[in-house]
């Protein structure tokens, strides 16, 4: 069975940001609150601007004067950290939340290594920024080093125990690691924490499938659905169970719904294709069946037992088996 691991990242709530009076201050927090509004609506460039402006603003050295090119350099915020370091006098809280911010708007664009820079800079500015560990851990783990991010994730719940979106990304990597019991441990975590996130549920979803717990698996999917209906991953858990259970035109109609919200997504096609063929109708799973090759030719062993069950004469029913 083929699992998306979803992750969350969290901005940082602002009431939290402590803030010096005075007027770069108050101009940075305007960068920092624009950021956050603009990075909420899905304008990561322009959070990613507003972000930066304000990393600029509040690690300028106030208290004593400097020549601007060196002002700007000492704030240039794609510097190395030796070099920062070495140019900035004043190190304000601010811009740790503003390294945050920015770093969560880079890791939703896929820029892994810039957003974990910009977590480990918050980090060394201020170590108690729970929201930059979680954060960091999802940069890890995009980046494919499981044990930092879960190290990441356990520490913010260390922190906070509190922390739903910490519990649903351990959660999530624990069921891709097999370890289911552990998963649906820190998935009800999640879900008690903060019953509005559907990704919880849609993880959850798929530990009950793999137990066979269908019927439970089904009511997380709905839930998911209900809370968030643009998951596609979702519809595709929600189809394998009706898929397993030989439900096979509400298998399918939740594999259209999959494919319309991610049209590339190939594992799903092979899935459709087999519900399909199932129903005996063997030129429409080849249509998948090949659809699935061509956007993702990594698939071709697996779709082999498919094209020859599909051509054949009769056409072959497959057993569907939870893997």
């Amino acid at each position: 069975m083929s699992r998306r691991i979803s992750l969350s990242c969290i901005l940082f709530l602002l009431s939290t940001v402590g803030l010096v009076q005075g007027q770069l201050s108050n101009s940075a927090n305007k960068y920092l609150e624009q950021g956050t509004r603009e990075s909420n609506r899905g304008d990561l460039d322009q959070a990613i601007a507003d972000f930066t402006r304000a990393i600029e603003i509040s690690s300028q050295p106030t208290h004593h004067k400097q020549d601007n090119d060196t002002m700007r350099a000492a704030a240039n915020s794609f510097l190395t950290i030796e070099n920062e370091v070495s140019g900035i006098t004043v190190i304000d809280p601010l811009t740790a939340y503003a390294l945050n911010g920015r770093g969560f708007a880079l890791l939703k664009k896929g820029d892994i290594e810039q957003a974990l820079n910009d977590f480990e800079r918050a980090l060394r500015i201020k170590p108690n920024l729970v929201e930059a560990y979680v954060n960091r851990g999802a940069a890890r783990y995009a980046r494919g080093d499981t044990d930092s991010a879960m190290s990441d994730w356990t520490r913010a719940i260390e922190m906070n125990s509190k922390m739903a979106p910490a519990y649903l990304n351990r959660g999530a990597a624990f069921l891709h690691m097999g370890k289911i019991d552990e998963a649906v441990a820190d998935l009800d975590k999640a879900i008690a924490l903060d019953s509005k996130e559907a990704k919880a549920y849609g993880h959850r979803g798929f530990a009950w499938f793999l137990r066979n717990e269908f019927d439970r698996a089904i009511a997380d999917f709905n839930d998911a659905i209900k809370l968030n209906p643009r998951l596609s991953w979702v519809f595709e858990g929600r189809g394998c169970v009706k898929l397993v259970k030989n439900q096979l035109e509400e298998a399918i109609a939740d594999f259209d719904q999959a494919i319309a919200l991610e049209p590339q997504y190939a594992i799903v096609y092979m899935k459709r294709g087999l519900a399909l063929l199932n129903q005996g109708k063997a030129a429409e799973a080849l249509r998948d069946f090949e659809q699935a090759q061509t956007i993702d030719p990594g698939l071709k062993d697996r779709l082999a037992p498919y094209f020859d069950a599909a051509r054949s004469s009769p056409p072959k029913r497959i057993t569907i088996r939870i893997t």
